[in-house]
């Protein structure tokens, strides 16, 4: 305040004597009420600014007094979670080893359940998922049967179908690897041999043929020798047992594996292992 007083008394002086000093006149009353204006103004300014001052402490004591209050209650949170720890541990000594064993028990009692039942979900998807794929490999076995039946009966179909110039053709079917003929064919060798006789003046072929199996376990080396060889045991079947003319065979020849009448896979290739006698004009 003395400051304030002395810096107001200075300004009023060099007021003053500036006015003086322009040759101005100042009454006396006049002089005092503009130094008491002047005092006032500065009296509000420096009011305001203690104001101020004051506000902006309030706000400080305020931030310190909320930050006081966060470190107290992080004091207090941890604390409590101290006392709960302590707690615990204080509770878990006071087991005695009987019950310390019944714990841990039941909590192996507990994990072993756990991983059953979900060995138990587990063994349930993968059996359903082999179910699944069962289902699908029957109906897809099935479904290659079927289109596999379709395919022999197209074929023998079409052997029954006269070749151009062809008055009939008679197969006979082979084991694998082997040239003698079946029991089950003798039937199909007299109706060619019926054929024959009833057409003196037809051309008859027989052709000796193989599926594509290379000859391992046989007495014959190749396929060629062996689609020779059923060739040549229905020529001599039809001659010695059938009393059928040969002269009128005219040939009987051999194509291995070259000549197939069906694919030659697991399925099929038991068409392949043939010998046809083909009777013409």
């Amino acid at each position: 305040m003395k400051r304030t007083l002395l810096l107001m008394t200075g300004i009023a002086i060099v007021l003053s004597l500036t006015l003086m000093a322009c040759g101005g006149y100042v009454k006396k009353g006049e002089f005092e009420k503009q130094l008491e204006d002047h005092k006032m103004d500065l009296n509000q300014k420096v009011e305001l600014a203690q104001d101020s001052a004051t506000a902006a402490n309030d706000k400080a004591e305020r931030a310190l007094s909320a930050t006081k209050g966060l470190d107290k209650m992080k004091e207090e949170i941890l604390s409590v979670a101290d006392g709960k720890i302590d707690s615990f541990l204080s509770t878990a000594k006071s087991y005695n080893d009987e019950q310390l064993k019944l714990i841990v028990q039941n909590a192996a009692n507990k994990a072993m359940a756990d991983a059953q039942s979900f060995a138990a979900a587990e063994d349930e998807k993968i059996k359903q998922l082999a179910k699944e794929s069962a289902e699908k490999a029957m109906n897809s076995a099935m479904e290659a049967n079927k289109k596999a039946q379709e395919a022999a009966k197209q074929a023998e179909l079409a052997k029954e179908l006269p070749k151009p110039g062809a008055i009939a053709i008679y197969t006979v079917y082979f084991d694998s690897g082997k040239a003698n003929i079946k029991t089950e064919y003798i039937t199909e060798l007299e109706k060619a041999a019926n054929t024959i006789k009833e057409n003196p003046k037809a051309i008859v072929k027989i052709e000796g043929h193989a599926d594509n199996t290379p000859v391992v376990y046989s007495r014959y080396g190749t396929n060629w020798i062996l689609s020779q060889a059923r060739a040549k045991a229905v020529r001599n079947y039809l001659v010695d047992k059938l009393s059928v003319s040969e002269s009128s065979i005219k040939t009987d020849l051999a194509f291995a594996e070259y000549k197939p009448s069906a694919p030659n896979d697991v399925s099929n290739r038991w068409q392949n292992r043939r010998v046809e006698v083909i009777i013409t004009q």
